[in-house]
């Protein structure tokens, strides 16, 4: 699922008016004995104004257009409507994604319904890792509308790992599910190791969010989906702070533990909503 110019400042420097020639009588009258002079208008200064671009939102190092962001509300209350009816789904802990800057968000992942479904609760657009394979035709061209880019499937790779770190700088939030796959069974898996080096290079916080019912509606092994909630939670920021003198191996152990509480507190509200 975004200067004005430098204005000179011109000085008008005036030169003191030649003396007033003395006469031999006794009275001087300035404004008849005074010499012509003659006073130089002053410079004209011309400034040139950039014309300013149309832009709201920054999306890492570049801005987010009226228009782009327009059509990516489009697709967020689409997406949302849509779901709210056939899902009921819900969302808690808003509050704890930054209202501003670069964020990493981190998610598990339970289904192909889970990337339109992370964003749909925020107010601040995404951007989304996707892997290369889908960027065909169509598809690619929606995928790159709301604010996706490419990696490869087996890794972030340098070109990945050089958009994504571009984007976080630039002040956006990237959205990655760690796990590099759909879980099979519905349990949050192991992290892939290039989380680690990714988050130590971007210096930003990280938001760990957790999904629950997007399984049941539509796993890896199901074409059709099925009626079933669904429950998004987004948990406290990690900051960089957190991760100073840890190794990649406690970096990719904490995200993962704090993932899981997060997923564990979706599954609650889950089932209170189912009860």
């Amino acid at each position: 699922m975004n200067g004005a110019a430098d204005l000179g400042r011109a000085t008008l420097v005036t030169e003191p008016a030649p003396e007033f020639a003395t006469a031999s009588r006794a009275v001087v009258d300035p404004a008849r004995d005074a010499p012509a002079t003659t006073t130089a208008p002053p410079p004209i200064v011309t400034t040139t104004t950039k014309p300013k671009r149309t832009s709201v939102q920054t999306t890492g190092g570049r801005e987010r257009s009226v228009g782009s962001l327009l059509w990516y509300r489009f697709v967020q209350y689409l997406c949302a409507t849509l779901t709210m009816v056939i899902f009921r789904w819900r969302a808690t802990g808003q509050h704890n994604m930054p209202g501003s800057g670069g964020v990493l968000l981190v998610c598990n992942h339970l289904s192909f319904l889970d990337v339109f479904l992370v964003g749909m609760p925020l107010r601040r657009p995404l951007n989304y890792v996707a892997r290369s394979t889908l960027f065909v035709l169509g598809l690619g061209a929606l995928i790159r509308s709301v604010g996706g880019f490419p990696i490869q499937r087996e890794g972030m790779g340098a070109s990945g790992m050089k958009e994504t770190l571009r984007r976080l700088r630039g002040g956006g939030i990237v959205t990655l599910f760690p796990e590099g796959t759909r879980s099979p069974d519905g349990q949050l898996g192991p992290l892939k190791a290039g989380i680690a080096v990714l988050v130590a290079r971007a210096g930003v916080p990280i938001v760990p969010a957790g999904l629950a019912g997007t399984f049941e509606v539509l796993p890896r092994s199901r074409l059709i989906p099925v009626f079933h909630p669904i429950r998004i939670h987004y948990g406290p920021p990690i900051f960089p702070e957190e991760l100073a003198g840890l190794d990649t191996s406690a970096i990719t152990e904490l995200i993962h533990h704090r993932m899981q509480e997060s997923c564990s507190e979706a599954k609650r509200g889950l089932i209170g909503d189912m009860s």
